[in-house]
């Protein structure tokens, strides 16, 4: 059984238990609701390395899996690390940053540079950095963003 992105105890109650032949994997970002037991063990996915958070970024902003050879090499390359190797992040901002002026692109390093962790793990970092994609939206999509968080 593979569980993606659990938040409480209560959501794993019922679905840990032990059976011959019977694996359960889920992922979370919160250590405290990880349950220890007999021959299980958590593990922290590490952040990209530079060289594939620059990949990823490419694909989403470029369609390429590399920074074009025309383009602001230095800012790209920037903006990548800025997104401090989170997947979610480098996938978000570039889609957003995609077909935008290099006067946007700067505007979002600045922001980005400035989206420093205040948790043990990367969920702050994550939402921080997840924010600037919300500059691309006009001002009704933003409302109705903003609808769609109050539900």
């Amino acid at each position: 059984l593979v569980l993606d992105d659990v938040w409480s105890k209560a959501d794993l109650e019922y679905l840990l238990f032990e059976a011959k032949g019977y694996k359960t994997v889920f992922t979370t970002r919160e250590n405290s609701i990880i349950p220890i037991r007999d021959g299980s063990r958590p593990y922290e996915m590490p952040v990209l390395r530079s060289e594939d958070s620059v990949k990823l970024f490419c694909f989403w902003a470029f369609g390429l899996p590399s920074i074009p050879t025309n383009e602001h090499k230095d800012l790209v390359q920037q903006v990548a690390a800025a997104c401090g190797g989170l997947p979610l992040a480098l996938t978000v901002i570039g889609s957003c940053l995609r077909n935008q002026p290099w006067t946007f692109w700067r505007s979002a390093k600045e922001k980005l540079s400035n989206a420093e962790s205040i948790a043990p793990y990367h969920t702050e970092k994550l939402l921080n950095r997840l924010e600037t994609s919300t500059d691309v939206l006009d001002d009704e999509s933003k409302q109705c963003f903003l609808d769609l968080g109050a539900f």
